[in-house]
């Protein structure tokens, strides 16, 4: 079957009736439980409490700065609208992909009618969904970390029209910085993870690379972002248990992938990793400049 461009501008358009509704029911200031304190946060550059969600603390407040226009506490409501309708929008397209997918032994007129009629209801039922909803009109770590999810769907989704390029193995480590990053906004995100490995195993059980070689190769990545996220993971626990197997998961991705001349792929999947987890430095900075909202005021390494 030949590849189908992603309609990109319909679910432009899905994302664009989702920020409608959320604009309509958009709250005017601060909500209840942790919004006052994030909004604070983002607003002075301080330290909410832990985990601390310094990237959430971070794109806050920088987009606080880039947005200046009405109550602050609005402003950042609809940054979290904004992205929530992201979300729909990435929602949209894995599941208008999954449905070309799955209907590939019917004409092209009726299934592209069914796929477009898929990812609208995936994208509006995925929007206006309670918890979903409410978390998107409130300044909230949430709607945050649910583009994380929508958006590293989307690019796994993505991958299997680039499984065999150079673009494929890029699309897999940008996946694994996503799930990364999210650790300084919100543990929620890396529950995408094992759901993530499935399909990429799925995919490459179902429909094997042409060669041998190039099918180990691919296994042998799998396995590399599968160690690395389960390692995210522990390490966002702060278990030492568990940070202990996964990182000995890691070394034995990382020794076959060696043996299988994917060394290259395993060294910038470690990289991206460490890369991704460093907004947690900004609490150990800030912290030590005793900002005005400082909780658990984690100064040293050991309270960080």
């Amino acid at each position: 079957m030949t590849p189908v461009r992603p309609p990109y501008r319909v679910a432009g358009l899905a994302s664009g009736a989702v920020l409608v509704g959320y604009l309509f029911t958009l709250a005017p200031s601060v909500t209840f439980w942790d919004a006052g304190e994030l909004i604070a946060a983002a607003r002075t550059l301080g330290i909410p409490h832990p985990p601390g969600t310094p990237l959430f603390v971070l794109i806050a407040h920088t987009w606080g700065m880039l947005f200046p226009v009405g109550e602050y506490a609005w402003r950042l409501n609809l940054l979290s609208a904004l992205c929530g309708a992201a979300a729909a929008g990435c929602w949209f397209l894995v599941a208008h992909a999954t449905a070309l997918r799955m209907h590939a032994d019917i004409d092209a007129a009726p299934r592209g009618a069914i796929a477009l009629g898929t990812g609208l209801a995936a994208a509006l039922l995925t929007a206006f969904s309670f918890t979903t909803w409410q978390n998107s009109v409130e300044t909230e770590v949430y709607s945050v970390a649910m583009l994380t999810i929508a958006l590293a769907a989307w690019l796994t989704t993505r991958w299997r029209a680039h499984r065999d390029t150079i673009t494929g193995s890029r699309l897999l480590l940008l996946v694994l910085y996503l799930g990364a990053i999210s650790l300084g906004n919100h543990l929620l995100a890396l529950l995408v993870g094992p759901a993530l490995v499935g399909g990429l195993l799925a995919a490459s059980r179902i429909q094997p690379l042409g060669s041998r070689e190039a099918t180990v190769a691919e296994w042998v990545r799998i396995t590399v972002v599968a160690t690395v996220w389960a390692l995210l993971i522990a390490v966002g626990l702060g278990s030492g248990v568990l940070t202990l197997v996964a990182g000995t998961l890691v070394l034995a991705a990382v020794a076959v992938a060696v043996r299988s001349r994917q060394a290259s792929f395993a060294a910038m999947a470690l990289l991206i990793a460490i890369i991704g987890v460093t907004p947690y430095l900004f609490l150990l900075l800030r912290a030590r400049q005793a900002p005005w909202l400082n909780e658990a005021d984690p100064a040293t390494w050991d309270a960080l």
